[in-house]
């Protein structure tokens, strides 16, 4: 099986293939790509607007390279709907992917991201994937995605405060990682929040658990339903050299 890990920004090393070392299972080859035009980060409605057309791209080369499935890396799911109509593996989005867990893993969750102006993002995320009552909060951290790993115990000191915030203050049953950037936190912030009296509270990374139902839908021979994510039809799209469909004899 062969995962296509996909950041939709442009800085280089921002994820690289160690990071699913004791994620993906054994046989499972995870390969990574950045894009080649497009943000050095996403933190706004307007990075992401701009990591679209080249995410698209990305990912129908993934296809045509012979991956199995495809794993948007960032919590603002970019292009995950149009990767869905034009490919014919799956598509699995860390923040729907991540939010549904902490759904079924708990009565409510909070998000914790890194900056407070992502909030109304991810509370329109949570409406658009059925989850709007599920989510307690959303609270940050106040660090930006490129500067994440400049201090990581810093970094895991503020997840605990906010996050133990969100258990006690707003009702959060389950933590959802808010920023892809943020992976390899997650049994950091477990210990700490169990440190803090809250042992048996789950903490998600959401692009691990992207990868690990990647797995399962390969392994389940499942994709998106051509009836919610149609085909586009065939035409020009003027700017843009887009790589022909793995599957496009299907259209």
């Amino acid at each position: 099986m062969h995962i296509r890990v996909i950041t939709p920004i442009t800085t280089k090393g921002f994820t690289t293939v160690a990071d699913f070392d004791g994620v993906a299972r054994e046989g499972t080859v995870v390969s990574v790509g950045h894009l080649e035009a497009g943000p050095a980060s996403i933190e706004s409605e307007f990075d992401e607007a701009f990591a679209l057309p080249n995410m698209v791209v990305r990912m129908m080369e993934a296809e045509r390279d012979g991956a199995d499935a495809v794993v948007i890396d960032c919590m603002g799911d970019p292009a995950l709907a149009a990767g869905r109509e034009v490919l014919d593996i799956p598509v699995v989005g860390a923040s729907q992917g991540g939010m549904h867990l902490a759904a079924m893993l708990a009565h409510s969750f909070s998000v914790v991201t890194v900056l407070k102006t992502l909030r109304p993002m991810f509370e329109h995320a949570a409406g658009r994937y059925g989850l709007e009552s599920k989510l307690s909060s959303v609270r940050s951290v106040e660090i930006p995605v490129l500067e994440l790993e400049s201090d990581m115990g810093r970094l895991v000191d503020e997840l605990v405060e906010e996050s133990v915030k969100a258990i006690e203050q707003d009702g959060a049953h389950a933590i959802l990682f808010g920023c892809t950037g943020m992976k390899g936190c997650a049994v950091g912030l477990q210990r700490g929040v169990a440190e803090r009296g809250y042992p048996q509270v789950p903490v998600i990374d959401p692009v691990a658990g992207a990868v690990k139902l990647a797995e399962i839908l390969v392994d389940l021979g499942l994709a998106q339903s051509r009836l919610t994510y149609a085909t586009p039809r065939e035409k020009e799209i003027a700017g843009y050299d887009i790589p022909a469909r793995a599957g496009a004899a299907r259209a």
